[in-house]
C-alpha cells in the first residue's frame, strides 16, 4: 500500500531497547522497596496521531478593540483528529485542543513500516469553533454579572460588620468567589482552546490541514489482576538523551475513560498487529 508524504512535527531520538524501560519507570510501584513495575507492556506501537489545524476569522465585539486593530482579525487552533468524533462532553472536548502544537516545527515524512498512521475523522469546524465561542461569551457574561454581585455584597459586609457580625454575608462571599474562580478558569481554558484573547462576537473557518503528533501507544496488563488499559506516550521531547519519556496524561485518561476512544485504540493496534 502507497502511502503519502505525511507533514508532521519530528519525535526526539529514541531506540526501540530503550523504550521498555522507560515505560516501566512510569509503572513502578510506589514507596521505598516496592519498586517492581506493577504492569507489563502487551503490546505497542509508535502512532502518527492526526491534528487539524483549523484557520477561521473573527468579528472583535469589544469597542477598545475595534479602534485599535479593527473589526476582524484571524487566528487557528488545533484540533485532534483522530477522537473528535468520539467524545460527547465539554470536559473531553478540551482535551483534544492543542493549539500549542503550532509552535513546533513541521516536516516531509515517509511512514516506516513499524509506525501507525492514525485515521481522521470528519468534523463540522464552525459548529465546533461556534459552539467554543458561544460558550465562552456565557460564562464571560456570568463572571461580569457575579463580580457585580460580589463587589455589592462586600461592601455591604464592610458598611455593617462594624454593627454586628454579617455571617450570612461571609458565606454568601466564600460561594461566589469560589463560583468566579470556577468560571475564570473555564474562560481561560476556552480562551486557549480557540486560541484568541480578545473579546469576539462570531467566528468563519477559512481553510484548514491536517499534521501528525508522533506517540507511542501502549497497551498496559497489570500484573495482579489481569485488566489492561493505555498508555499514550508523547514523542516530543524526551528520548535517549534526557532518558525519559512524558505520559500524555490528557489523552490517556481520555482513552482509559471513553469506550468509543478505546475502540478507536483497540482497531488501530488489531489492525496494526495483523500486518505484521
Amino acid at each position: 500500500m502507497l502511502i503519502n508524504l505525511l507533514c508532521v512535527i519530528p519525535p526526539s531520538k529514541f531506540e526501540e531497547e530503550h523504550i521498555p524501560k522507560l515505560i516501566h519507570r512510569m509503572t513502578k510501584k510506589r514507596g521505598l522497596f516496592r519498586k517492581k513495575p506493577l504492569e507489563d507492556i502487551k503490546c505497542k506501537g509508535m502512532v502518527w496521531m492526526p491534528y487539524y489545524r483549523i484557520e477561521y476569522s473573527y468579528t472583535r465585539s469589544g469597542k477598545a478593540l475595534i479602534r485599535r486593530y479593527g473589526k476582524t482579525g484571524r487566528s487557528e487552533t488545533v484540533l485532534n483528529a483522530m477522537f473528535c468524533g468520539s467524545v460527547m462532553s465539554e470536559r473531553d472536548l478540551f482535551i483534544l485542543f492543542r493549539p500549542n502544537y503550532l509552535k513546533r516545527e513541521i516536516i516531509g515524512h515517509f511512514p516506516q513500516s513499524e509506525e501507525i498512521v492514525g485515521p481522521t475523522v470528519h468534523t463540522d469546524f464552525d459548529e465546533v469553533l461556534v459552539g467554543l465561542l458561544k460558550r465562552l461569551n456565557e460564562v464571560k457574561d456570568e463572571l461580569d454579572e457575579l463580580r457585580s454581585v460580589l463587589s455589592k455584597n462586600r461592601a455591604r459586609i464592610r458598611r455593617y460588620s462594624m454593627i454586628v457580625p454579617i455571617i450570612g454575608g461571609l458565606k454568601k462571599e466564600k460561594r461566589l468567589s469560589e463560583k468566579v474562580a470556577r468560571l475564570n478558569a473555564l474562560k481561560i481554558i476556552l480562551s486557549m482552546c480557540l486560541n484568541v484573547d480578545e473579546d469576539i462576537s462570531s467566528i468563519r473557518v477559512t481553510g484548514h490541514s491536517i499534521f501528525y503528533y508522533p506517540t507511542l501507544v501502549a497497551t498496559l496488563k497489570h500484573n495482579e489482576n489481569g485488566t489492561e488499559r493505555y498508555l499514550i506516550i508523547d514523542l516530543v521531547g524526551g528520548g535517549v538523551i534526557s532518558k525519559h519519556l512524558s505520559c500524555d496524561k490528557g489523552l490517556t485518561e481520555l482513552c482509559n475513560r471513553n469506550s468509543m476512544c478505546k475502540e478507536v485504540n483497540a482497531r488501530l493496534i488489531t489492525s496494526y498487529a495483523s500486518r505484521k
